[in-house]
């Protein structure tokens, strides 16, 4: 899973896509077979003269079935913003997979009819 990337206010350098798919495929290996897309777009902010917490980066993950996960970060240091945003797109991944698994076990308790297979095959 290779994320789509792209920039605004600046080019990316084969070192900042380096470090973000190295970060991303350590960040989102373990869901690799449930990902069906991810774009990545990196933002200056405040433009090329100006400091503070102006390099943004906007994560979007497309699940099968599911609404995105979206993830935003800002930070100072551009690599450090796409550190952050790996980390925030996993943890939020982990929590709507989750839910999502358990929306479905809920749903496969209330339309279960009693005498079911389940039943009869235990009995």
């Amino acid at each position: 899973m290779t994320p789509t990337i792209r920039s605004q206010g600046f080019s990316i350098t084969s070192a900042i896509r380096a470090h973000l798919e190295r970060r991303f495929t350590l960040a989102l290996d373990e869901f690799s077979d449930r990902i069906t897309r991810v774009n990545v777009f990196l933002k200056d902010i405040n433009g090329a003269h100006k400091g503070g917490e102006d390099k943004s980066v906007l994560v979007h993950v497309q699940l099968p079935a599911q609404a995105p996960v979206t993830v935003e970060t800002t930070s100072h240091d551009l690599y450090l913003a796409i550190s952050l945003a790996a980390r925030r797109t996993r943890r939020a991944l982990f929590r709507s997979l989750r839910r999502h698994q358990r929306f479905e076990r809920a749903e496969g308790r209330r339309f279960r009819l009693p005498g079911s297979v389940d039943t009869a095959l235990s009995g």
